[in-house]
């Protein structure tokens, strides 16, 4: 009996001391999201409750957090530099909370990555600085010193957001050396050199939008995909490429120097329009690859699509109201697929030409050229052309001429109402056409010097319309057939 009434209280006892034996003094466990709140005079824990009275104290938090941390700001001005730690993410409670730099380093420091959303960086020399994974979601940059964002390593991600440059000096997004990125739906606003500078990146935006800087787009090798976007109201280049792989898509750029330039560089363009570019809509030197449904309303001087040195296919291509040529090609070579060339002008009466073609390799095909204030078709300085199913109507100088050992070999060309001969062949030019329709034009069917090496030869000629009474064929010129 007395032996069971002791095993009863030594169950008893222990049962009273196992809670008290497991608790040990110390901190509560660190939350994995903690609150600040600037305008609160007193600073309190992190909690939603009793939110931390600024940021520091949240980023003092964050150093002693394992894992990933998220800190809620509300509303209110929190003064920098911040330097974030891997995993971080802020987030901005409503309009109005502003991060804010002073002087000349970055308003926020990222070495190894975090996110950002809902926030407003102003000042500083750059806006955020940072390498490995960065998220930056709806926030506003202004101000900046050197630019909205660096980054020379790491992936970068940007959804939505406004990019306001401060200065012809600044930089949107600055993205050099092994960078991934990824750009969707931001806006570009204000006097920006570059919003996107690109040096060796991976980059990729979609439906972006950029009204004001000097070049939204320049690259420097590397590869670089633009969908989808606007660019207008700056006085550069609208996009340029050098030693780089460019695919557009869907873009378009009103205004500017240039609506598409390139040096070296390969591109895949579906679907770019220029829209009053002070010199060329497209000006390509030393660069191949291929555009498609290119588009080219209005031009300065260096006309529509300007081609140095090029490789190129182009298929699908409109250019209309051009202060100068419709295509000029020199050197290089040139594939040409359905082309609308029309209303060309030359201030200086000396251009105004559909193709002006020096020193260039050319086929072309199903091509149309209509109210140019010169010639249709100009193939010179040794040009070798062959047009198949071309059609030329109201060029004031002539349809198709060949000169400085340029030559021409049509088949299906069809010449109207122009101002001069259908076609013109003088300094060693040659011209071989086969299926020649002409009508109403000023200056009859040839033209030709016969000097040197200049020869026409003629096949399967149908003249349509009044045909005036015609004398000696120059010498040069020989029929194949009537």
């Amino acid at each position: 009996m007395l032996r069971c009434l002791l095993m009863i209280a030594c169950l008893l006892l222990s049962a009273c001391q196992t809670p008290g034996a497991v608790i040990q003094p110390g901190e509560p466990p660190m939350s994995a999201e903690v609150w600040v709140d600037g305008t609160r005079g007193e600073g309190g824990d992190g909690s939603r409750a009793r939110p931390f009275a600024t940021l520091a104290q949240a980023l003092i938090h964050a150093g002693a957090a394992p894992g990933a941390l998220r800190v809620h700001l509300a509303p209110g001005r929190y003064v920098g530099p911040f330097v974030l730690r891997a995993g971080l993410e802020l987030l901005g409670e409503g309009e109005g909370v502003e991060l804010v730099g002073e002087g000349a380093g970055p308003v926020v420091r990222a070495p190894e990555g975090a996110t950002l959303r809902g926030l407003g960086l102003q000042g500083g020399g750059w806006g955020v600085e940072a390498a490995g994974p960065v998220r930056l979601v709806a926030l506003r940059f202004s101000g900046q010193r050197a630019g909205a964002v660096r980054m020379e390593a790491g992936h970068l991600i940007v959804e939505g957001g406004v990019f306001e440059g401060s200065g012809p000096g600044t930089v949107g997004l600055l993205l050099a050396g092994p960078v991934r990125a990824e750009v969707r739906s931001g806006t570009f606003v204000g006097a920006f050199r570059r919003a996107v500078e690109a040096r060796g990146a991976e980059v990729e935006l979609e439906g972006v939008s950029f009204r004001g800087p000097e070049t939204a787009l320049y690259q420097g090798e590397g590869q670089v995909r633009l969908r989808r976007s606007k660019v207008e109201g700056g006085s550069g280049p609208g996009v340029f490429v050098q030693h780089g792989v460019l695919r557009l898509e869907d873009v378009t750029v009103t205004g500017h120097e240039y609506g598409l330039q390139s040096l070296e560089a390969t591109l895949e363009a579906r679907g770019f329009t220029s829209v009053r570019a002070v010199r060329a809509g497209v000006a390509l030197v030393g660069s191949k690859g291929w555009l498609e449904e290119t588009v080219v309303l209005g031009s300065g001087s260096y006309g529509g699509m300007t081609l140095v040195g090029s490789d190129l296919e182009v298929r699908g291509v409109r250019v209309e109201g051009a202060d100068a040529y419709g295509i000029a090609a020199t050197r290089g070579r040139l594939r040409l697929r359905r082309a609308v060339l029309t209303q060309l002008t030359a201030r200086d009466g000396d251009s105004g030409d559909g193709l002006h073609l020096r020193d260039t390799e050319v086929d072309a095909e199903d091509v149309k050229v209509r109210d140019v204030a010169g010639v249709g078709v100009l193939s010179a300085q040794g040009s070798r052309v062959t047009l198949r199913e071309v059609s030329l109507e109201g060029c004031k100088e002539a349809g198709v001429q060949a000169e400085t050992l340029g030559q021409v070999t049509a088949v299906g060309l069809e010449v109207r109402g122009s101002g001069g001969p259908a076609l013109v062949a003088l300094e060693a030019g040659v011209l071989h056409v086969e299926g020649l329709s002409v009508r109403d034009n000023a200056g009859g069917l040839v033209w030709a010097d016969c000097q040197g090496a200049t020869g026409v030869t003629l096949g399967r000629v149908k003249e349509e319309g009044p045909v005036p009474p015609r004398g000696p064929e120059a010498a040069c010129v020989a029929r194949t057939s009537p």
